[in-house]
């Protein structure tokens, strides 16, 4: 007698759907596309990214592409949230430390190699690379989301007492504006050399870390 246990028919297997199927071929579909984009805007920037562009690089046309993301906008937005992945994964990438100062050094450093690595990215989340697109409540949401790693050590130290500010994300913006104001100057050909910009970039980190730090620390 033939033992159900050896039969290949009796062996249970997971079964896709059509529906579940149409649903990975289309996540796929819109993966791919960002993808696609995400190499043109990297290699040649954004003003390079467009809806034809992008259709003739996946040899499909530009239909496609509007039906996944309803406009140039959407594939921005695409973009600009991939944007605030990346620079997630760069400030979780910094090894922790237990000197908070040296900690936020080491964050600061980790911002300006972002904007040096992925620039594009740079520029499409705070540089309006696409004019198209503007930022709204889930995008904002991202970006808090990427400099959760920053909140959280800056409200670690005033809960310690090392910052006499209570107000945590008021001191993350105040540091990020300065930040950023220094590598968007830069980025924007105000200081074309980027030694001398990045001289710039160290000393503003060191001097917001010893104003906001209680001296006695």
């Amino acid at each position: 007698m033939l033992n159900s246990s050896n039969n290949p028919s009796a062996v249970n297997h997971t079964v896709t759907t059509y529906p579940k199927a149409k649903l990975q071929h289309a996540e796929l579909l819109r993966l791919n596309i960002i993808e696609v984009a995400a190499t043109i805007m990297q290699e040649f920037g954004p003003e390079a990214v467009t809806i034809r562009r992008v259709a003739e690089k996946m040899e499909c046309p530009t239909k496609v592409i509007y039906n996944v993301f309803g406009s140039k906008e959407g594939l921005a937005k695409e973009l600009f949230m991939e944007g605030c992945k990346l620079l997630a994964a760069s400030f979780q990438a910094v090894p922790q430390q237990a000197d908070l100062k040296q900690y936020l050094l080491d964050l600061g450093q980790a911002y300006w190699d972002f904007s040096r690595d992925y620039t594009s990215y740079y520029m499409v989340m705070f540089g309006g690379a696409f004019s198209e697109f503007k930022p709204e409540e889930e995008s904002l949401q991202a970006i808090v989301t990427a400099l959760k790693q920053v909140i959280f050590i800056i409200t670690k130290a005033i809960e310690q007492g090392f910052i006499s500010e209570k107000d945590p994300i008021l001191v993350v913006n105040l540091v990020w504006a300065s930040l950023h104001g220094t590598i968007h100057l830069h980025l924007g050909g105000h200081i074309q050399d980027e030694q001398a910009a990045k001289i710039l970039y160290d000393r503003s980190v060191s001097n917001l870390i010893h104003t906001f730090f209680r001296s006695d620390n």
